[in-house]
């Protein structure tokens, strides 16, 4: 028999200790020192330009070799059909 009596107390008594735990933790507050308009002013537009290029470039690169996989994928498929059936 699974579960039963003890699987519930054991059940209960985890949820109150988490929570008892979540009342002992301190609570997430966001930093004020933290501001997107301040980080901007310090970002390298150049370098940001660049790595939006790298991962287009890797993005085509490989949705070309996915389509190649794809077709010897189904070439494969059709030599192994026409030889076992004709």
């Amino acid at each position: 028999m699974t579960g039963g009596a003890g699987f519930i107390s054991s059940a209960n008594k985890t949820s109150k200790d988490n929570r008892n735990l979540g009342k002992i933790r301190p609570k997430l507050t966001s930093s004020d020192g933290v501001s997107r308009d301040k980080n901007m002013d310090k970002a390298d537009l150049k370098s940001i330009d660049d790595s939006i290029k790298f991962r287009m470039n890797r993005y085509s690169s490989g949705s070309k070799s996915g389509y190649f996989f794809a077709i010897v994928v189904i070439l494969t498929l059709a030599w192994i059909i026409w030889t076992a059936f004709f």
